[in-house]
This record gives structure tokens, C-alpha cells and sequence, in this order.
């Protein structure tokens, strides 16, 4: 049982991160994006060794100027920002969303870079612009002709099939510009790229539903209530919910909690939710192995204590707290058992009525968990 929370591979996200979308001019920078791992920005006119994010009056005006002579840019001034903004602002390790027409991908940001080929230049960007202006996404391709460029690293991509946030797809739909931060809608971009992640202090669940057909309120009802007293040992009081659920859609549950404290618990309830199938792996009995890992988890811990008890550097005071910890344990222990007891059967029951599905990485993980404890 050691490391499960590495094993279980949940990323913690930084309090600092940023979140920006990115559009694909109609889509059709998309696929390159991916396939080349970068995304660009244009106005070529425009290099970050000619700009900062304190331009002075003087600076700001001659680029505006130029901007719109070479590029006939009626918003010379917002051009000029998003420029500023993917040189300056964007940074490693901040989030980007990047729009096709009907698809999105989750990519980290990586380094700034300017690509210094001979064929790109300012005349055969603007021709590019011109001609996708009047081109069939279906039918015609270009190469991306921007200089400004940054490395990524894809996180996910979801397409049409796929289940997207309601609030996130507003957002995308109503802002139509090139580069846009999406800090607003940060744990929504998240929980879209990641089942479970960790960011400003609190655990973050996403149960993915993919039922079409309506919803049972006791399905709901029973999913949500008996996930929450496993994920936060019996104190569903601690657990938060949102919920974007349009079948198919998702439920998030949110605890504030640290990942060594929340392994486990999250652990026994994938195990629950997905119904003991983990990979090709099924169990029997799947309450039995529940049960198998909490005690394998407090047998070690009681053991750990055990030692320190018999140690001859253990004073008096040290062997009483140590005691206390024991009787701690086991009283954890029974709670775990008896809340697994409880809720196991009716959230198997729920989960395969809601046909919720993980991502392949969770599962992956899972698998790995368990057999790491056989």
C-alpha cells in the first residue's frame, strides 16, 4: 500500500496557473497544432524582442500605427494586446484551450519560441488569412504561417461525441477572439481535462455520466450522497457538489483535504463507482477487497506504531499518545469497514445506472494500485 497516492498519479495543479483559450482560425490550424505540439499567434509584424508588457505611449503608438497600415487592422490596439499577451503573459505550466469547430483540446503551455523559417513571412501570412477567409474547412488545408509559436503538452482532446460543459461551452461560443483568458472558468477547464485533480487546497472528483435517457432521482440521489461519505470518511457534510448534468454530463465532487489523507478513500470509491472492474481485472467480491485494502492500510499503520511502542526511546508520555493512537486507529478502522458496508452496494447499483465511465488513465492506474497490494 505504499504510495498510493503517487500510483494513483493525481495531479496537483498550481494556485498560480493560468488559463487562456486559443482559437484555430476556423479550425484549420488545428490539427497541426497537435500533431507539431505548439500553439501561434499572428501579426508576424510583431516580435517579442519589439514589445513588453510596459510599452511606453511612444512604442505602443508606432506598432499600433504599423499594425494597421500592413495588416489594414481596425482594432490595431487589441491586436497589439493579445501579441503582448502571448509573449509576456502566457507561461510554462499554464492551461490552454484550444477551438476547433467542433472539437477542444487541453494542452499545458510550455516555452516561448519564434520559428525563423524564410517562408514565413509578412506577405504570406496575410495571403493565408485571405485565402482561409473564403475556404472549405472540409475540403482545403494550410499550414500555420505564424512566427510567434509556444510548445505544449496535450493533455486531452475531446470531440463531437464527447461531453463538455454547458457554462465552458458558452464561454467558447460567445468569445471569438484569438487568445482570451479563461481564469473564470478554471476548475471547469480542469475538470474537463482531468478525472481527479487537486488546485487551490481542495481534492476535485469528476464522475463523467453517460446515460442519454432520464435520470432517476434515487440513481442521483444515492450516487452523490453514498461517493461523498466514502470520499471524505463519513462526513458528507465536508463534501461539495456541482453538478452539469444534461445526459450525458457530469457530477463534481469537491473536499478540502490533502492527497495522503484522500488516497485511500478515493481508491475504495473508484473501486465502488466502477463497479470492481478495473481494466480486464474483476473481483468476485468486490466488498471483500474493499475491505482487504482498509486493512491492509491500518494493519500497517498499527504495525508502524507497534514498533515505536517497543523502542526503548519511547518515554512514558510517547507510549501513552502512542496508545491513544492505536485505539484511533482501530475506531477508524471500524468506520471505514461499516461505511463501505453501507455504501458500496447501492453506489455499484447507482454507478451502472448512470453508465458512468472513466478515462483509460484511471483505470490504468487502478490496476496498477492493486496489484502493487496483492
Amino acid at each position: 500500500m505504499d504510495g498510493i497516492e503517487q500510483m494513483l498519479n493525481i495531479p496537483t495543479i498550481s494556485d498560480t496557473t493560468n488559463f487562456w483559450m486559443v482559437r484555430t482560425k476556423r479550425g484549420f490550424f488545428f490539427d497541426e497544432f497537435l500533431k507539431e505540439e505548439y500553439i501561434a499567434i499572428g501579426w508576424n509584424l510583431v516580435r517579442k524582442a519589439m514589445i513588453s508588457d510596459e510599452l511606453s505611449p511612444t512604442q505602443s503608438k508606432e506598432l499600433k500605427t504599423s499594425l494597421k497600415k500592413i495588416y489594414d487592422e481596425s482594432k490595431a490596439g487589441t491586436a497589439l494586446n493579445k501579441c503582448i499577451r502571448f509573449c509576456c503573459e502566457l507561461k510554462a505550466g499554464d492551461i490552454a484551450v484550444i477551438v476547433d469547430n467542433d472539437r477542444i483540446a487541453f494542452a499545458t503551455i510550455g516555452e516561448y519560441y519564434e520559428e525563423n523559417s524564410p517562408d514565413l513571412t509578412i506577405e504570406h501570412e496575410k495571403e493565408v488569412s485571405k485565402e482561409i477567409e473564403k475556404a472549405n474547412k472540409y475540403v482545403d488545408s494550410f499550414k500555420c504561417p505564424y512566427i510567434k509559436r509556444r510548445k505544449i503538452s496535450l493533455i486531452k482532446v475531446l470531440g463531437e461525441n464527447d461531453t463538455v460543459s454547458p457554462y465552458l461551452e458558452s464561454a467558447i461560443a460567445k468569445n471569438w477572439h484569438s487568445l482570451s483568458d479563461l481564469n473564470d472558468y478554471d476548475e471547469l477547464v480542469l475538470s474537463n481535462c482531468y478525472d481527479t485533480f487537486i488546485y487551490k487546497g481542495k481534492l476535485t472528483v469528476t464522475f463523467r455520466v453517460n446515460k442519454k435517457q432520464d435520470i432517476n432521482v434515487l440513481d442521483l440521489t444515492n450516487f452523490v450522497l453514498c461517493s461523498a461519505r466514502l470520499l471524505s470518511n463519513d462526513h458528507p457534510e465536508n463534501v461539495h457538489v456541482k453538478t452539469a448534468l444534461h445526459s450525458p454530463g457530469d457530477v463534481i465532487l469537491q473536499i478540502w483535504n490533502t492527497l495522503q489523507a484522500s488516497a485511500l478513500p478515493l481508491l475504495v470509491c473508484y473501486m465502488a463507482v466502477f463497479g470492481g472492474k478495473i481494466g480486464k481485472c474483476e473481483f468476485n467480491s468486490l466488498l471483500s477487497t474493499i475491505k482487504g485494502l482498509i486493512n491492509s492500510k491500518y494493519d500497517k499503520e498499527k504495525k508502524n506504531i507497534e514498533l515505536r511502542k517497543l523502542s526503548a526511546e519511547a518515554d512514558l508520555a510517547e507510549q501513552e499518545a502512542l496508545e491513544k493512537k492505536l485505539k484511533n486507529i482501530e475506531k477508524s478502522r471500524a468506520l471505514n469497514i461499516s461505511t463501505a458496508e453501507f455504501c458500496v452496494k447501492p453506489l455499484v447499483s447507482a454507478a451502472e445506472s448512470l453508465e458512468i465511465k472513466p478515462d483509460d488513465s484511471t483505470i490504468i492506474d487502478i490496476k496498477n494500485v492493486l496489484e502493487s497490494a496483492e
